[in-house]
């Protein structure tokens, strides 16, 4: 017996929802708080229990149906549960995305199978990971309970099965926010938590845990382990929407800085949310005030940190050995005069990959064997030939280095360095990346606009064996860097972007953004995609023969320009269209 699982119940309703005052993160029950003390939601569903009379496969299915409204007080899934199974369920354990229907298959009286077609997963911390469409069977198994059969079993490690529209409905994109260790700024990390009234506690109760692990060294958070919730819940005033956080730890009210910074960061995450307009944070009952402040963190332009605000209003386009000045916000990329005191040089054929800062004072490119390193300052130049081999495009941080990848010459093992601002003829300095494999190879390096995180581009090592093309992948590593603010050390990585079988560009958008140029599995050549770390991939359109898209910030959002094999420099068009504007050999953004 087949029947599919149709994702859209036929009816829905408005109504006033009882309040949870956190979601379930464990299967201990917690108590909640008065409806008087949460933010009230807009729409609910109306989710109908197991019914009497339902056969296996029904209850399975209404289970997975009902699953969605897991984070309320009326949550009727667990009727579809035994009585053990139903305590212990943790929903947010793992959830399971799937798109299209579900086929259910009644393999015994006391056993049904679910083939799902699985393009994501969420973890208990809310991380998304999303994964090209593959064909996953489950087994749930059934008891009887009265009379009626329940869900006794899980698959192992299971939470919530749910459709894709499901899950747009049941989860929200939730961004955390840590600290740059160099600058006031914020590190955005996004988090997928529960639509639900308990929103605003999940938050804070992600915002107080641990760094992720890839910046662990790069970034900071106030928060630590002694550091907890003093009540069970973080309540929203329904009538001025403030939302109390009441914290307590050690010293918390005596460490100013630390105070500061939590209270920021807090703040911060908070304000993100619809439900919240003031944030009041406190320790112990006692008001945690930042310097100037009299009550609760209203707006963001009230801490003492930033997000990080980049725009671009000049672009290069070298075409040949030539550099011009194009104008990003006009459709044709108009050509702009060069100001006074910006000395473009000619840029020999035997130079590519250009980079170049903010300001346009420092340009830096490699040999087309990838064996030496140029830079070009005002009317002085310098070639470093003594850095390495196989040498990718060069990338700029905040601070105006260079960073470049490459391979030792001596041991062909991969390498990253950094060449400072300060002088025009600095040393490359390795920067520390232990967890390279030796016969990876860094093509590409791009910095985040915060300095904060570096994306890599590695591929194999090219062997005389090799007959296909080469599959290379898309790491997000955190910057390590010392007491002076030079970088040191890459984190050990997170895998982007695994379900891409290739990625062949990626550059940064934003402090949490990235664009990229890359393969799906259905893709016959590369396409170009926008994707917020921890987000579902975007993409922006097929152009044939893509090479590289790069992001230009501007005051309106992010403006991608294109450029094909052919020398063809595109800008979007419509939806996901592309219109032909100039020739060009490469699309340099200054300071990315």
């Amino acid at each position: 017996m087949r029947t599919p699982l149709v994702a859209v119940l036929a009816a829905t309703a408005l109504i006033t929802a009882g309040c949870s005052g956190q979601l379930p993160t464990s299967s201990a029950p917690r108590a909640g708080l008065p409806v008087s003390q949460q933010s009230e939601r807009e729409v609910d569903r109306l989710l109908p229990p197991a019914q009497p009379g339902a056969g296996p496969v029904e209850v399975v299915e209404g289970f997975l149906r009902a699953s969605e409204g897991f984070a309320g007080d009326d949550d009727v899934s667990r009727s579809y549960l035994a009585s053990e199974l139903a305590s212990s369920w943790v929903p947010t354990a793992t959830v399971v995305v799937y798109e299209g229907d579900a086929e259910l298959t009644l393999l015994s009286e006391d056993e049904v199978s679910v083939e799902l077609d699985v393009v994501g997963r969420v973890d208990a911390e809310g991380r998304l990971t999303e994964q090209a469409p593959q064909t996953s069977t489950q087994t749930f198994g059934l008891t009887e309970v009265d009379g009626e059969p329940r869900i006794s079993t899980f698959p192992d490690d299971a939470g919530l099965w749910l459709s894709d529209t499901a899950f747009e409905r049941v989860f929200r994109p939730t961004v955390l926010s840590y600290l740059n260790t160099q600058e006031d700024v914020f590190v955005p990390e996004l988090r997928w938590l529960a639509d639900s009234e308990g929103l605003p506690t999940a938050l804070t109760r992600a915002q107080l845990g641990p760094l992720p692990g890839y910046l662990e060294g790069a970034v900071s958070t106030a928060a630590n382990e002694s550091v907890r919730l003093a009540t069970p819940a973080v309540p929203v005033d329904p009538s001025t929407l403030v939302a109390t956080v009441n914290l307590q730890g050690a010293t918390l009210a005596q460490d100013e800085t630390r105070a500061a910074g939590l209270s920021s960061q807090l703040a911060h995450s908070l304000l993100g949310l619809s439900s919240v307009a003031g944030v009041d944070v406190q320790a112990s009952g006692q008001p945690l005030l930042l310097d100037g402040s009299e009550g609760p963190i209203t707006a963001a332009t009230e801490l003492p940190y930033a997000e990080v605000d980049r725009q671009v209003s000049q672009v290069l386009l070298r075409v040949g050995e030539e550099l011009i000045l194009v104008d990003p916000s006009q459709y044709a990329l108009r050509d702009l005069d060069v100001p006074d005191d910006v000395v473009l040089p000619q840029v020999e054929l035997r130079w590519t990959g250009l980079a170049a800062t903010e300001g346009l004072g420092d340009l830096a490119a490699v040999s087309v064997d990838g064996t030496a390193f140029r830079r070009w300052r005002g009317e002085r130049v310098h070639t470093n030939e003594g850095i390495g081999d196989d040498l990718g495009a060069p990338a700029v941080d905040p601070q105006g280095a260079f960073w470049v990848g490459g391979v030792h010459r001596s041991s062909q093992t991969p390498r990253v360095w950094v060449v400072d601002a300060a002088q025009l003829d600095a040393v490359a300095r390795p920067v520390e990346a232990d967890w390279l494999e030796d016969e990876d190879r860094v093509e590409a390096v791009s910095i985040s606009p915060d300095g904060s995180r570096a994306a890599l581009v590695v591929g194999p090592a090219a062997t005389e064996e090799t007959e296909e093309a080469p599959v290379h992948r898309l790491l997000v590593s955190g910057i390590v860097r010392d007491n002076a603010g030079r970088p040191r050390g890459l984190t050990t990585p997170l895998p982007v972007a695994t379900h891409l079988r290739d990625v062949s560009a990626a550059h940064w958008s934003a402090a949490g953004e990235l664009v990229l140029v890359g393969q799906r599995q259905e893709d016959l050549e590369p396409q170009a995609f926008r994707l917020e770390l921890g987000g579902w991939l975007e993409p922006l359109g097929e152009l044939p023969g893509l090479v590289d898209a790069v992001p230009v910030p501007r005051v309106t959002g992010v403006e991608v320009i294109a450029r094909t094999q052919d020398g063809g420099v595109y800008v979007p068009e419509g939806q996901q269209g592309w219109q032909p504007v100039r020739n060009g050999d490469q699309v340099v953004v200054p300071g990315g």
